[in-house]
């Protein structure tokens, strides 16, 4: 029986090797592309077909999916049983599980008195915030810059399965683009324009933690966001980390919202440790680029 990447590969006549099918399966599960439509699933097949950034990117987060299960462990963890869940059957799973704590939550806030119940709707209300990813586009992270896209592949699932916004957020020492994909779910647009955005110059962290924080006050009703950012380790304004301003900005997007931070830098010897006091954890991709 053909599975799904089959089908679509016959109906649009291309030719693809084995082990490209193999990369655009992973493609297919991890991006839930199968809710696109016939047009939307087209463009993103004939684009693969076109593009080797793609392709190479694709390869390269097949061969990181075990590192990455460590990485997205950081992110409210999946359970070994849900894991083993796919497409509609995982999205299911998902909202029932939701919808049941949801239920039990609001049960355990009810107060009773007398024959009034009180029931905290606005407390209901709120959801998990985002996860946010910031990736420093610079000229010391161009030799990284396919990697560390190939590894937010990844992260779409993730987002997916928990019904979470994923922002992307490119910057040097200014962000000139963003992109969010609400749920989860792919903008063929977007996604594009993601993969072959590249920038020049240096990195500041100030300005882009500066606009995350933006991105939370958006999400009023939301908790628990999950911020990863992506860097050589050596922003220019790395020293003002440690400055009253930045603390004071930092303590309160973890007091708040409760922001966790990860960060994923490209050596561990470039990294300092002091400048990124803020982050939970931090990954080097030290193995990974070799």
């Amino acid at each position: 029986m053909k599975d799904a990447i089959e089908s679509l590969i016959e109906k649009f006549d291309l030719e693809f090797t084995s082990e490209q099918r193999d990369f655009l399966r992973f493609l297919y599960e991890n991006l839930h592309l199968e809710e696109l439509s016939d047009k939307e699933q087209h463009f993103f097949i004939d684009y693969f077909y076109k593009s080797e950034t793609l392709r190479n990117m694709a390869a390269f987060a097949l061969e990181l999916a075990d590192s990455m299960r460590e990485i997205c462990e950081n992110i409210p963890a999946i359970e070994q049983a849900e894991r083993l869940a796919n497409g509609k059957e995982q999205r299911l799973y998902y909202e029932r599980k939701q919808q049941v704590a949801r239920r039990q939550k609001l049960n355990r806030q009810i107060i009773k008195k007398g024959n009034i119940l009180y029931i905290p709707f606005d407390e209901n209300k709120k959801e998990t915030g985002p996860i946010i990813i910031c990736l420093e586009q610079t000229n010391g992270m161009a030799a990284y810059t396919d990697i560390c896209k190939s590894m937010i592949l990844s992260l779409f699932m993730n987002a997916h399965s928990e019904h979470r916004d994923l922002y992307i957020v490119p910057y040097d020492c200014q962000i000139h683009v963003h992109y969010r994909f609400e749920n989860g779910h792919i903008n063929l647009s977007d996604f594009k324009d993601f993969i072959e955005y590249k920038a020049k110059g240096e990195a500041a962290v100030l300005p882009v933690l500066h606009f995350v924080k933006g991105l939370l006050q958006e999400n009023q009703h939301c908790t628990e966001a999950d911020i990863i950012i992506f860097t050589e380790g050596t922003p220019i304004d790395g020293q003002h980390l440690v400055g009253k301003q930045a603390k004071a900005v930092l303590d309160e997007m973890k007091r708040k919202y409760h922001a966790e931070f990860l960060v994923i830098a490209m050596h561990e010897h470039n990294f300092n440790e002091q400048q990124f006091w803020f982050a939970n954890k931090a990954f080097f991709a030290d193995d990974a680029i070799q």
